[in-house]
């Protein structure tokens, strides 16, 4: 649980990031087949950056501490 710094979009993948350095600090991300689930449940993950959010899962570590997730949820 955290407040995003940044939200973006690139290749269809998003990356969530609690952090201003994306090598070293805590990242979601979202995989391009299942950004799908979000379009269809119009969730805009880039309006996710300044909002405090909590997600849940297993933490891997690649460039850091991130997490992977596949529904939207409110």
């Amino acid at each position: 649980e955290g407040t995003v710094v940044t939200a973006t979009l690139n290749m269809g993948r998003a990356f969530i990031n609690f952090g201003a350095d994306y090598r070293t600090d805590f990242t979601v991300t979202v995989s391009p087949a299942d950004m799908k689930s979000f379009r269809q449940a119009r969730f805009d993950v880039r309006a996710l950056a300044g909002k405090r959010i909590r997600v849940r899962g297993w933490l891997d570590v690649y460039n850091g501490p991130e997490m992977e997730i596949a529904i939207p949820r409110d």
